[in-house]
């Protein structure tokens, strides 16, 4: 396989090449690209971690990944000013390659970019996959007319969907938390709240697995060509090794159907333990059936004053929303979530 690939622009020769994520002094220098990018659109908020990076990279890297992961390194005259990161899951989405691509900030408008994608397509290609999806961070003030939208769209990419960024303060307010908590009580009364630490308990690993599942079928994908997964109890817990692995923590909250006994609902909520100053919302999924019994505000009222009990130092959660998500956009706002931005969701079906 070809594993380095020269562009020559009116301003640069870009070389191209796979990066083995053991090497760390290469990886160390793609990263610096990645956190520079970051620092330059956020620059007053923590961005990802060298050791988290490396850590995913060598588990998508490893044998029977459920992710596969493949990192692309760009150079000038031996600098490194761009890096690609390529996410193909291996047991469903077979069609499907996630990208993040960053370029230097000291080198934009120089080729690199384009000559990054090139070769981006030709790997997904080589491994059977024909649309690739990748994500444009829009501060406030950017919205529609970011500068990484408009590199998106000059590579080829359009959008799929737009999301909402909203943070949510932390600690809650114990006013909100006591107005909310009587709001919903009285549509809740046959179902349990259940808290977990980093792994899920044994009785509720099937059915959430079942509610990884829904979340690839039930949640709005706008244009977004994105499939049923497939779920089972030993990936969830891969999911969570995985977790620790990279020195993250998490906490879950399910609300179990009494009278079935089934988790008809969770979410999790993620930080690294290494910076805490700002968590991650990850999932929130009801189930059809028990829609309309406020169970989605209730799990994340009691996730949001468990991450703060447990984390004093986190100073707020960052979620993302479908715009046209307006029954969790409902409940964020009711939890005191402040916009923050978008996320523009950009897709390419490679010909």
């Amino acid at each position: 396989m070809q594993t380095t690939s020269t562009s020559t622009t009116a301003t640069a020769d870009v070389q191209v090449h796979l990066l083995d994520p053991r090497d760390e002094r290469a990886f160390d220098s793609w990263f610096a690209v990645i956190e520079a990018a970051e620092r330059h659109d956020r620059p007053r908020e923590p961005g990802e971690l060298l050791h988290e990076q490396r850590r995913l990279a060598l588990d998508g890297a490893g044998p029977d990944p459920d992710t596969a992961i493949v990192l692309l390194s760009a150079s000038v005259g031996g600098e490194v000013v761009g890096a690609a990161r390529l996410e193909l899951p291996m047991r469903d989405n077979l069609h499907l390659c996630e990208l993040v691509l960053c370029v230097h900030p000291s080198a934009r408008g120089h080729g690199v970019a384009r000559a990054v994608q090139a070769e981006v397509e030709r790997c997904a290609r080589d491994r059977g996959r024909s649309t690739l999806l990748t994500y444009a961070d829009e501060p406030p003030g950017s919205e529609g007319r970011s500068g990484n939208r408009a590199a998106a769209r000059a590579l080829g990419y359009a959008v799929a969907q737009q999301e909402v960024r909203r943070d949510i303060d932390l600690p809650l307010d114990p006013a909100r938390v006591a107005r909310l908590e009587l709001a919903c009580r009285p549509y809740a009364v046959d179902y349990q709240l259940r808290a977990w630490r980093d792994a899920c308990p044994d009785d509720l690993l099937d059915d959430l697995a079942e509610l990884h599942r829904l979340m690839s079928t039930d949640v709005p994908k706008d244009e977004m060509d994105w499939r049923e997964e497939v779920w089972d109890g030993p990936r969830v817990r891969r999911s969570e090794e995985r977790v620790q692995a990279s020195d993250r923590t998490y906490v879950g909250v399910g609300a179990v159907h009494v009278p079935s006994g089934r988790m008809v609902a969770f979410t999790a909520m993620g930080l690294p333990r290494s910076q805490p100053a700002r968590a991650y919302q990850w999932e929130t999924l009801v189930s059809a059936d028990h829609r309309g019994h406020r169970l989605g505000t209730l799990v994340k009222l009691a996730a949001l004053q468990e991450l703060a009990a447990s984390s004093p130092q986190t100073r707020f959660i960052t979620t993302w929303n479908a715009q046209e998500n307006a029954p969790m956009i409902a409940v964020n706002d009711a939890l005191g979530a402040r916009v923050n931005g978008r996320l523009a969701v950009l897709q390419k079906v490679l010909a």
